[in-house]
């Protein structure tokens, strides 16, 4: 049973997160207030990784800023070994 509430999270943070990325792009080209950069970084920290880092690519959005090119791997990278580590 928790195994499933953990998948089911992972899943819906990363959807949150990839979409909070593509809302932030959307409101950059349309010149609005965006999104803070604290709040994205945040949500990939607890378990929105991979959603970021997909929008990231896909939007081509944060790509060239350090913080995000560089944590947002780091965080997957720790998710997985969490993964893992509570899989074993």
């Amino acid at each position: 049973m928790l195994t499933k509430i953990i998948i089911y999270y992972f899943v819906l943070i990363n959807i949150g997160n990839f979409l909070l990325f593509a809302i932030d792009k959307h409101l950059a080209k349309k010149n609005k207030e965006r999104i803070p950069e604290t709040t994205m970084i945040l949500l990939s920290a607890m378990g929105g990784a991979l959603g970021g880092l997909c929008s990231m690519y896909i939007f081509r959005h944060k790509t060239k800023q350090a913080k995000f090119y560089i944590l947002l791997p780091l965080f997957l990278i720790m998710h997985i070994i969490i993964a893992v580590l509570m899989v074993f």
